[in-house]
């Protein structure tokens, strides 16, 4: 009975294009790499030594940026289309992960996860106006679903890895990771 609904749902995800199955494993690794979330605020606490109001206002500028991204990251797919808004996210909030653990005043971080937010979350409305353009028709429910589990295990996986990260590197190596992460999901793009 279970072997029957694995399988079951495993054929649930046969017939996609190439294409569907490359932004699934791009959307993966992404989602995985946000795992500075989770862990933020305790490295802005702990490691920085910010009261609890200020982290709260980073936090704030974390969602403020991620709201304007994912309205900016809609609007653009349409004008310039989604392939080039979604390298342009990955490559520029990559580098901005990288430079991001250099900055360490208060002021500094609520501008800089402001703007970091705002370009890494362009990435997911032109994700998804990408599965109009490689889904057919009929598989386009089927492969929001696949890229929406992407999501979800993304998310799963990352606090996981980022806690290994931390224990063996410090908190550093999370944005190293993260800023990785975003830069191996752009030479899987280059497969396609």
């Amino acid at each position: 009975m279970l072997k029957k609904s694995f399988s079951n749902y495993i054929n649930n995800f046969k017939g996609f294009s190439r294409e569907i199955w490359i932004l699934t494993l791009v959307t993966f690794i992404n989602r995985a790499g946000t795992m500075v979330l989770p862990f933020l605020s305790k490295y802005l606490k702990e490691d920085l030594g910010f009261t609890l109001n200020q982290v709260g206002w980073i936090l704030v500028s974390f969602g403020c940026g991620s709201l304007l991204g994912s309205w900016l990251g809609g609007k653009l797919s349409d004008k310039i289309g989604f392939y080039k808004i979604m390298i342009f996210s990955l490559l520029t909030s990559g580098l901005m992960f990288f430079g991001l653990q250099h900055i360490t005043s208060y002021e500094g971080l609520l501008v800089a996860i402001f703007l970091i937010m705002t370009v890494a979350d362009m990435f997911r409305p032109a994700m998804f106006v990408s599965l109009a353009a490689y889904a057919k028709p009929e598989n386009r429910t089927r492969a929001l679903t696949l890229v929406r589990l992407a999501v979800n295990l993304g998310f799963a996986a990352g606090p996981a890895l980022g806690g290994l990260i931390i224990v063996s590197i410090g908190y550093k190596g999370l944005f190293w990771v993260d800023g990785l992460t975003c830069i191996i999901a752009i030479l899987i793009f280059g497969i396609k």
